[in-house]
């Protein structure tokens, strides 16, 4: 989208961009109660379309931070349960 990418985005998408990981799962906690108050979306179960975006956002975030995590085990061949033997080889 280049130089017109913010034109077309809602007040909605632009805050969601600039909003903090905090602010994120409140306005995400917010509409959860919603969701359930108003009958899981008519009975159907389904999240909306605020939900979703908001959720996919967050595990955005929080997949960018365990990427670049420092104290991560880079090892591909590391099984967690490696971790916690008591019988150590």
């Amino acid at each position: 989208m280049g130089l017109f990418g913010n034109l077309f985005k809602s007040e909605f998408e632009k805050w969601v961009e600039g909003a903090s990981c905090e602010e994120l799962s409140e306005a995400y906690e917010e509409e959860r109660q919603k969701w359930i108050r108003e009958g899981y979306n008519g009975g159907t179960g389904k999240k909306t379309a605020k939900m979703n975006r908001l959720n996919s956002e967050i595990r955005k975030r929080v997949a960018k931070e365990w990427e670049n995590d420092p104290c991560r085990n880079k090892d591909p061949n590391f099984r967690w349960t490696d971790a916690n033997r008591w019988d150590k080889d």
